[in-house]
């Protein structure tokens, strides 16, 4: 019979139990092996024999929660009594503590869960990529404060947005160097008695280094609040592409694949970029997560405790499959859908966007000081206005009589490529400008990669060598 109240069996150890049944039991078995070997290294009495018993015990399936034991820790140290022995069991327990133990778990879960996140957002920017390229000579305009601004080119736009999420990434990647450390051997928070090499147990679990601190080691909950500030900061960028995507949905500037929108169930004409909106109530999800984060760390004893050890990774796994989630639907939005031209062309028609070109030419080319200059522009378009005419429909007159002249570079600064051509500073929107920074943009998405793939690489090895039997 079960010695646990109803309650507290149904709400806390039944559910915890079976999240680390179906999640955690190959990472308790690399984390008490790697122990094992530790010990084992200091010849300590039956240790060498934990290791291999812990490699026997892994094809083995661990038992449902039955309220005979608390949690996956017990039941596997259960499993090892009976398959092993007591003295076996017994000898892998020395210095050892659950709170050491399962924030190396936690920590060794969430970094697989972290490199999953990284490894959809490159191919996200990857797809932005490609588009930026294609697109690099797509004229639109560029607004600010909701305003028509200037005129831009989508794949302008494009790379400025993968350079948003290369900063994303940046910050991903800080979080998973902080979750990267491992707390084995902290034991409950002094130390394990035993002298084990914490360095060693670090690198046989594949992490890149030790929590150096042992009390920091249990007590710390920054590295889940730091992961899931990232994530709502990756969420919040993923929020801004959306806004514009719809925006442009909503005037035929892009249109969302048939394969990923739905219709109507009584308008037929009906082509709505739900995808979008799905991955906008992932991202939603995903930017709460902070919040929650930072109350399981609020006003917290500096220890032990379960509010930032198993109160964040069921929450933590959770907004890492959110990430995932927003971050496979927008790319599938931009492989599946397309984005038209000569909707985009629309915003130009009036030429209201080159009214600051007009400006900088009059000043450039010695004709009048930038005030005065500002001021006979806006007097332009202010009498055009009143005539019910655009800027695209000022003739030679228009310009003598409002700027007082009219001459032919005057006239060619109201063509928009030759304001894209005059942009050639680094990161501008000149052709060759754009060209330069897709080719850096290139080479840093690939290094990201690389640098993933070596995490990636090191993990796995490190798996690979821990269930080898010897």
């Amino acid at each position: 019979m079960s010695p646990w109240n109803t309650t507290y069996r149904r709400r806390v150890l039944m559910r915890h139990y079976r999240f680390a049944r179906e999640r955690l039991v190959p990472h308790f078995l690399d984390a008490l092996s790697a122990y094992a070997k530790g010990l084992a290294a200091l010849r300590v009495p039956h240790a060498a024999e934990a290791v291999k018993a812990l490699q026997l015990l892994r094809p083995l399936p661990l038992p449902a929660f039955s309220g005979l034991v608390e949690d996956v820790f017990f039941a596997i140290d259960l499993q090892l009594n009976e398959t092993a022995g007591a003295e076996v069991a017994g000898a892998l327990r020395r210095g050892l503590s659950r709170n050491d133990l399962d924030l190396t778990v936690f920590r060794a879960y969430a970094r697989d869960q972290a490199l999953a996140v990284m490894g959809d957002l490159l191919r996200l920017r990857q797809r932005v990529l490609v588009l930026a390229e294609a697109h690099r000579d797509t004229l639109m305009t560029a607004y600010t404060h909701h305003q028509p601004a200037q005129p831009s080119s989508l794949g302008h736009y494009l790379a400025a947005f993968e350079n948003l999420l290369s900063r994303d990434f940046r910050r991903l990647r800080a979080a998973l160097d902080t979750t990267d450390r491992s707390p084995l051997g902290a034991s409950s928070l002094a130390g394990s008695p035993y002298p084990v090499d914490r360095e060693a147990l670090a690198r046989w679990l594949g992490f890149g280094g030790v929590v150096e601190h042992t009390y920091d080691a249990i007590a710390a909950g920054d590295w889940a609040l730091e992961l899931a500030q990232a994530l709502a900061g990756l969420g919040a960028s993923l929020s801004r592409l959306i806004r514009d995507l719809l925006a442009w949905a909503e005037t035929g500037a892009f249109r969302v694949g048939e394969r990923v929108a739905q219709g109507s169930s009584i308008m037929p004409q009906k082509h709505n970029p739900v995808i979008l909106e799905h991955a906008r109530v992932y991202i939603a999800e995903l930017i709460s997560g902070a919040s929650l984060m930072t109350q399981l760390n609020h006003s917290t004893a500096f220890g032990d405790l379960n509010d930032h050890s198993t109160g964040v990774l069921e929450p933590l796994d959770r907004l890492c499959e959110m990430a995932e989630g927003a971050l496979e639907l927008m790319r599938v939005a931009l492989e599946e859908s397309e984005f038209r031209p000569e909707s985009l062309l629309k915003g130009l028609e009036d030429r209201a966007v080159l009214a600051s070109e007009l400006v900088d030419v009059l000043v450039a080319g010695g004709y009048l000081p930038l005030g005065e200059a500002y001021r006979r522009v806006k007097n332009l378009l202010g009498a055009l206005a009143a005539e019910g005419r655009t800027l695209a429909q000022a003739t030679p007159p228009d310009l003598q009589t409002h700027l007082g002249y009219d001459t032919p570079e005057l006239q060619a600064a109201l063509e928009p490529r030759r304001f894209l051509e005059r942009r050639r500073v680094m990161g501008g929107v000149a052709p060759q400008a754009q060209d330069q920074h897709l080719r850096l943009a290139r080479r840093r998405l690939a290094q990201d990669r690389q640098e993933t793939q070596a995490v990636r690489n090191r993990v796995r090895l490190a798996r690979q060598l821990l269930a080898e039997v010897e």
